[in-house]
């Protein structure tokens, strides 16, 4: 993305006690007859996950992209962390920017988050395209994935473990299985991932999932869902910890109307891990969207 495109930020008051400095960014024009983009990240990301995607579309819409609470460069305050805070930071920012609807690119965490705001809030998405959404495991979390979330959901194991993990070498071992394309995990993208890593309070973010696994769930949402409007599941075949052919059905039980489209030599950043490939399909949804308008 270009370096001229400058951080924004906004302080979100998202309890009586409890605030939080939340950064974002901004590209293209408005234009009043398509509606603008929000693309939200996955765990451990930031805005700049999507540097190989923004500039594709930039031309053509209004953009927004969000850092998380707890993640990038937002702040990371000792909170419970969980999709609600998520979707409710969702909700924040289309107020702050008096963004009537969005359509949704969200990426695994950011994904599901977009779809729990969605649920509660379905008049204000025109659409949801979800890269790898997380929220819903069918079995694939057992076995020994399941014992170990499980130790690092001790507090004394767990910030030990961050603090063996947040570091360059922790992050690139981190990265290396969701990606197929190898050599996109360069010295740019682990130091990109390694820094937010260093901030005040990063371990509280980080470590949520593994404390509190059922505050990153879908599972209670109804099926269907509120939300009834277009959606788009993009997967990457080679996603080891979402496999497409076990998640995909489970997704499509929340979202019926959800079309499914897996897009081969990508895992799970696949955005990132296989961008042109991931850009041509949201080229060809976003049409589809504008006619069907």
């Amino acid at each position: 993305m270009s370096s001229a495109v400058k951080d924004q930020y906004f302080v979100w008051q998202f309890s009586p006690e409890d605030e939080a400095k939340i950064r974002y960014q901004e590209f293209g024009t408005a234009h009043p007859e398509k509606t603008p983009l929000l693309f939200i990240h996955g765990y451990g990301g930031m805005l700049e996950h999507w540097n190989l995607n923004i500039p594709a579309f930039a031309h053509e819409h209004k953009i927004y992209a969000l850092d998380l609470i707890g993640f990038g460069k937002s702040q990371k305050p000792n909170v419970r962390y969980s999709l609600e805070l998520f979707a409710s930071q969702i909700e924040a920012f289309l107020y702050l920017k008096k963004l009537d609807k969005v359509i949704i690119i969200g990426h695994s965490m950011g994904a599901a988050s977009g779809i729990l705001f969605a649920h509660h809030k379905p008049e204000k998405v025109k659409a949801l395209i979800l890269a790898n959404p997380s929220g819903l495991f069918g079995d694939t979390m057992e076995g020994m994935a399941s014992f170990f979330f499980g130790i690092i959901g001790s507090p004394l194991i767990g910030e030990v473990l961050f603090t063996a993990f947040a570091n360059p070498v922790g992050v690139s071992q981190s990265l290396t299985p969701t990606y197929f394309n190898q050599q996109k995990v360069d010295a740019k993208l682990i130091n990109q991932f390694s820094l937010p890593l260093q901030d005040k309070g990063a371990q509280w973010s980080y470590l949520s999932p593994s404390k509190r696994p059922l505050d990153f769930r879908l599972d209670h949402l109804p099926k269907p869902c509120n939300y009834t409007g277009p959606a788009y599941l993009v997967w990457g075949a080679e996603d080891t910890a979402l496999p497409p052919h076990k998640i995909i059905p489970e997704f499509q039980q929340l979202l019926p109307q959800a079309g499914a489209f897996i897009i081969p030599k990508a895992a799970h950043c696949i955005h990132h891990d296989a961008h042109e490939e991931f850009n041509k399909r949201l080229k060809k949804i976003l049409d589809l969207i504008e006619k069907t308008a």
